[in-house]
């Protein structure tokens, strides 16, 4: 979500020409902050202490115990005084990089990424510390205390703003605020101003156009909880009373110069503040772009985001090492997995078909077949278990996700990576536009943002904010957060 909104300010006067609009950067509704405000970063501030200290002093406990030489016996009070020092370093470090906005990114990857980021940092200045000081602290309970704290605050971070968000948000003053739009700009504002609970506002629904056919619009979120109605009636200043509104924020790039002067006589009528929500695709021509600040002033840059030679290299080193790893490990289940399938259904072990992977070069993909011999190769994915296509085997791959197994290969191969954009099949591809067609400037993954939300049962090139964002954002922590966040998730049966 954009949080630059550009506000306009009108001068009170009676002339037919728009008035001036000023440009400012906002990073909320509301200067000043109420006591209950104030309990959002305390709860999270306390919540990261307790996870990280736990995860510390467990992940201390655990790796002491399989310290080879115990030729500095740890005591209870040093691991416990070593736990503490270290988790208020990592919560200042935390605080020094702003791991504590009033904006939540997207499915909050953004917010893991900052975890593994600082605790490397901060694991790097425990051991100058340490060799410095000549202080011995037995090194697999370090390595110990850093993994498993590490994960508790990642992992917890994401749990503890969800129930921010459902429990102690619902008694922040918001203002009720209509959103003027109904496609993917509006979707993603809704989505930030629902994660981001201090900045205030209180989304009660969409303006559609008259083409518009859908009901509700559901936020970009792991599941399809979230959603708000689309009033299919003109902007007046009778609806704005009516639904006792605000604030009006504009989330369509397509408006013209005279219904946007009409949008803003009515919420001046009604005296509701306007605001247009830049959507990155104004300034670009519906090209991604990364805009940014300069002296009050927003650039739009449209070149492509290129993550450099060292990101490359390090994602390619490791998808070698964990394909190659994974492969091994899993060998025995790849043999009791292909009996199954070739005990129930004779043929092929392996699904094969052509995807289109980076830069438009085609691969054949690799998956444990979940479908009946004589199942059309390129028709429409079966999106219920009930599918008579689908075998009993076949079952139990999809619901575990076990089918996706064999695209370790294709990673391995460097037809694909561990995460990135799904690839597509070449006659989705062969539609593509200039705004679908960035997601093969990048490797296509196994596994990415769109995997994670609930779109996830939509197509993919229907729901490509999530893969642009990555395209925009992408580095090697946020590529290891994902991969959390995907352990984490899979694990609970998504």
């Amino acid at each position: 979500m954009n949080t630059n909104a550009i506000p306009f300010q009108p001068e009170g006067n009676n002339r037919s020409d728009p008035t001036p609009i000023s440009i400012a950067i906002q990073t909320g509704t509301r200067k000043d902050w109420s006591p209950s405000e104030l309990s959002v970063p305390l709860v999270r501030v306390t919540a990261d202490f307790l996870l990280l200290l736990v995860g510390t002093l467990i992940g201390g406990t655990i790796g002491h115990l399989f310290q080879r030489t115990h030729s500095f016996e740890l005591s209870t009070q040093s691991l416990i005084l070593g736990s503490i020092i270290y988790t208020v370093l990592v919560l200042c470090l935390l605080q020094s990089d702003n791991a504590y906005p009033r904006v939540c990114s997207l499915l909050h990857v953004k917010e893991t990424e900052t975890v593994l980021r600082v605790s490397i940092k901060a694991i790097m200045i425990s051991l100058v510390v340490c060799i410095v000081a000549r202080y011995p602290v037995p090194r697999m309970a370090m390595l110990g205390g850093w993994i498993i704290g590490t994960a508790f605050l990642a992992i917890g971070r994401v749990w503890v703003l969800e129930a921010v968000r459902q429990r102690i948000a619902t008694s922040l003053p918001r203002r009720r605020s209509l959103i003027y739009g109904s496609r993917r700009t509006a979707r993603r504002f809704f989505t930030g101003a629902l994660h981001s609970p201090m900045l205030g506002i209180d989304p009660v629904g969409f303006i559609g156009s008259e083409s518009e056919h859908s009901e509700a619009i559901y936020s970009y979120d792991y599941f399809q909880r979230d959603s708000r109605p689309i009033f299919h009636e003109p902007l007046s200043v009778d609806m704005l009373t009516r639904l006792n509104i605000k604030d009006i924020y504009v989330c369509d790039s397509s408006i013209s110069d005279h219904g946007l002067k009409t949008v803003r006589e009515i919420a001046q009528a009604a005296n509701c503040t306007l605001s247009l929500v830049d959507d990155q695709e104004i300034l670009a021509n519906k090209c991604p772009t990364r805009v940014w600040e300069m002296d009050g002033l927003f650039v739009a840059t449209t070149e492509p985001n290129d993550a450099g030679r060292f990101y490359s290299a390090i994602k390619r080193l490791i998808d070698i090492a964990c394909s190659a790893l994974l492969i091994f490990l899993s060998a025995p289940i790849w043999a009791l997995l292909a009996i199954a399938i070739r005990a129930e259904s004779k043929g092929p072990i392996f699904f094969r078909q052509t995807r289109v992977g980076k830069d438009g070069k085609p691969f054949e993909i690799l998956k444990f077949r979940s479908m009946k011999v004589d199942a059309p190769k390129y028709a429409r994915s079966p999106n219920e278990q009930t599918d008579s296509r689908i075998t009993r085997v076949g079952r139990l791959l999809r619901k575990t996700s076990l089918d996706e197994i064999p695209q370790l290969i294709n990673v391995l191969r460097g037809e694909m990576t561990l995460v990135g954009p799904r690839p597509e099949m070449p006659f989705i591809t062969e539609e593509y536009g200039p705004w679908e067609a960035a997601r093969l400037t990048v490797p296509q993954g196994i596994t990415g943002l769109w995997q994670l939300s609930a779109d996830r049962q939509f197509a993919i090139h229907q729901s490509i904010e999530y893969d642009l964002y990555y395209i925009q954002n992408r580095t090697v922590l946020m590529d290891v957060a994902i991969l959390l966040h995907t352990l984490v998730y899979a694990a609970k049966g998504i």
